[in-house]
């Protein structure tokens, strides 16, 4: 989504009639401006100690402040260096050499907009420029460093060579061959590190210029030699680099054993959860799976248990989120004590933890469950100078002969913990099938039939919520929700039927018809002038459909939808558990001119990693970090965390479910650009917000 460039101008004059026309004049040539007047210099200096200006205009003839005081006065005040343009105005002309001369870059004047608005562009690109030079060259110098560091502790051994010699070496490449010291290897012919009979085989490789001196790097496997003549086999890659401004030779050395170590490390990660140190979610379901597997033939009898914890969210308001995680996994330890040593125990999500217990049945799961609880009523964990403890409900389902299959299993774990739940703290339930009761397959398949008759008979139906600008920006954004009529016309909310059109795949088609209703919406709305632009949420299931670009793509150009009024929205869960569908739809995007935002954004360890791979124009930060905002301080310290890093990203931050005025007002102050919540407006059918109520 393309947006105004920001810009910050401060203005030296004593009219309030050439500030509104500067604004007007960037404005109407794509700048959102913020003006900042002064008339001297304590002025000057106040305004420099609250905000960095792009350009300062000078307006000549002011009685208390000169055009030479106001340049000393900004070198000697500002962090960095500012653009100044000096402005004639009636009755105060000076001619450009003696502007130049004062300090200014160039003269120009308010009775001449065209020119005024061309010298004012230059200068904001020239300036801009000089910026992101000084930050490039900042940047390759840190990178520089950074690469230093990185071949210092890298596992892989590394070492550069210039003409056949060693002129560096990391730490292990010198444990690799048994060197102590680096010195120890320079000017050793990399020769001397092959395996005799591989030699001539090598000198002939390095002869070849070509296979080094490409962009893309050569591999080559050979018998090495360490320092005692012991002989393995590895495998050398060779690339073209650099070492103090000469070119050289790149060399990384793995070996078979390395590899191993590497895919054992990749495989535990992809297992483990990142706040508890347990399993994760997806290792439970895939384990959980193959555990069904065996009871059906009969090896293994087993439970799979969901246990929530009771007050986390009390804790979560009362300690914040850092904190929250850190009960989270010191209260893992105590169930990693209360379960059997071959059980598997994992961080399903949230305040939730699973299990799936071996040599369990009906007659003896009830204390294995009453175990788990009593480790969670009796622990106490002391963070942030309070004692934190919670209860937890458990819910149970079985796994022996006669169970259905895995979704089943773990739906039936999902209904006993709400039953539970129902109960009160600190209950058990193990499910119980009622007889005749459906299994999910038959409850899906209805849910299927039901979801296609709605489509066919048109009960389906788009509200809309506002996404308001915190500064100034009035073009018409909404959120587009979908809705469900029952045959009555009775509305359905979301949450009553797109889990199961998640389940049953019924989602894409949903998805489909909401994103066609949208589109021929948004053509009405700009045929009648109005610059209105919406946000869609897409499901997980429609990041797979490998016909949806193509199908966008017809219907963007059949409608002659307007570029960048369509935002994509993908919820952050979703986008790290399919990665690579995620990002390649946001690329897709692109090409088309469509946004795409994160929803819910910020819950993970380290969200911002996921822009490396995908390129979103909106964050949409996670609902929970508007709970008690004007009160909490974790919150509010999380919120601007984010909004800081988005800003030096140039990322759009969206703030949703806005409860009050006072969050408002400190969202504001952390530089949140849009905010939406029924505080604002619910959704509505009618597209009517007034958005010129919060310009200005």
């Amino acid at each position: 989504m393309k947006e105004k460039k920001k810009i910050n101008i401060f203005i030296i004059d004593d009219s309030f009639n050439n500030e509104e026309n500067i604004v007007k004049l960037m404005r109407s040539s794509g700048y959102a401006a913020h003006t900042s007047r002064m008339e001297d210099d304590e002025d000057l200096i106040e305004a420099l100690k609250k905000k960095k200006p792009d350009i300062l205009l000078y307006s000549n003839g002011m009685e208390l402040i000169s055009l030479q005081d106001t340049v000393k006065c900004l070198e000697k005040n500002a962090s960095e260096p500012v653009p100044v343009l000096a402005v004639n105005r009636p009755g105060h002309e000076i001619d450009v050499v003696e502007a130049m001369r004062s300090g200014a870059k160039d003269l120009t004047s308010y009775d001449n907009p065209s020119h005024l608005e061309m010298v004012m562009h230059r200068e904001i690109h020239a300036h801009s420029s000089i910026a992101k030079l000084f930050k490039l060259e900042t940047s390759i110098k840190e990178t520089e460093k950074r690469c230093e560091a990185l071949l210092d502790s890298s596992r892989d051994a590394i070492a550069y060579i210039h003409e056949g010699m060693h002129v560096y070496s990391n730490q292990s490449y010198l444990k690799l061959f048994g060197f102590g010291e680096s010195e120890d290897l320079e000017g050793m012919p990399i020769l001397d590190m092959v395996g005799i009979d591989d030699r001539d085989d090598f000198k002939s490789f390095l002869r070849d210029n070509s296979k080094i001196g490409s962009s893309e790097s050569e591999k080559l496997k050979l018998n090495l030699s360490n320092s005692d003549g012991t002989e393995f086999k590895g495998e050398m890659e060779f690339s073209p680099a650099s070492i103090d401004g000469e070119p050289c030779i790149q060399l990384i050395i793995r070996t078979k054993t390395d590899n191993k170590e590497l895919e054992q490390q990749l495989a535990m990660m992809s297992q483990t959860d990142s706040i508890t140190g347990l399993f994760n979610r997806q290792f439970f379901l895939d384990t959980l799976e193959d555990s069904a597997a065996q009871a059906k033939k009969g090896k293994v009898t087993a439970a799979a248990l969901l246990i929530h914890l009771d007050s986390f969210n009390d804790i979560k308001q009362s300690v914040g989120v850092v904190a929250a995680d850190q009960f989270l996994n010191e209260i893992s330890r105590e169930f990693e004590n209360s379960v059997g040593s071959d059980d598997v125990l994992a961080h399903f999500e949230g305040n939730t933890f699973s299990i799936i217990a071996y040599d369990q049945s009906q007659k003896t799961i009830n204390t294995y469950a009453k175990n788990i609880s009593k480790a969670s009523h009796d622990f106490i964990a002391n963070i942030k100078n309070q004692s934190l403890n919670t209860t937890c409900t458990i819910g149970v389902s079985l796994l022996d002969k006669n169970i259905p299959d895995t979704g089943e299993i773990l739906l039936r774990a999902e209904r006993a913990v709400g039953e539970a739940t129902k109960k009160g703290p600190n209950n058990i339930v193990v499910y119980q099938p009622k007889e005749g009761e459906l299994t999910q397959k038959e409850i899906d398949a209805k849910v299927v039939a039901d979801l296609k008759l709605a489509l066919k008979d048109n009960r389906f139906t788009l509200n809309f919520q506002p996404v308001i600008s915190l500064h100034g920006d009035t073009d018409e954004r909404y959120e587009v929700f979908v809705r469900m009529l029952d045959k009555n016309g009775k509305t359905i909310m979301p949450n009553d039927f797109l889990p199961a059109a998640d389940r049953t795949g019924m989602s894409i088609a949903i998805d489909r018809w909401v994103l066609l209703t949208t589109i021929t919406t948004l053509t009405k709305c700009w045929k009648e002038g109005k610059r209105t632009l919406f946000f869609v949420k897409l499901a997980a299931n429609s990041l797979k459909d490998t016909s949806l670009m193509s199908w966008l793509k017809e219907q963007l150009r059949k409608y002659n939808v307007p570029k960048n009024s369509l935002i994509f929205e993908v919820k952050e869960s979703v986008a790290v558990t399919s990665l690579k569908y995620t990002s390649e739809l946001a690329k897709s995007l692109q090409e088309l001119n469509c946004g795409f935002a994160l929803d819910d954004f910020g819950t993970g360890s380290n969200p911002f990693e996921l822009l490396k791979h995908i390129p979103a124009d909106y964050l949409k930060l996670e609902r929970s970090f508007m709970d008690d905002l004007s009160t909490s301080t974790e919150n509010q310290e999380a919120v601007k965390a984010i909004t800081e890093k988005a800003m030096e990203l140039n990322k759009l931050t969206i703030a949703q479910c806005v409860q009050d005025a006072t969050s408002l007002s400190v969202l504001w102050g952390m530089g949140i650009n849009f905010i939406q919540g029924n505080f604002l407006q619910e959704p509505s059918a009618d597209l009517d917000y007034d958005f010129s109520s919060m310009a200005g």
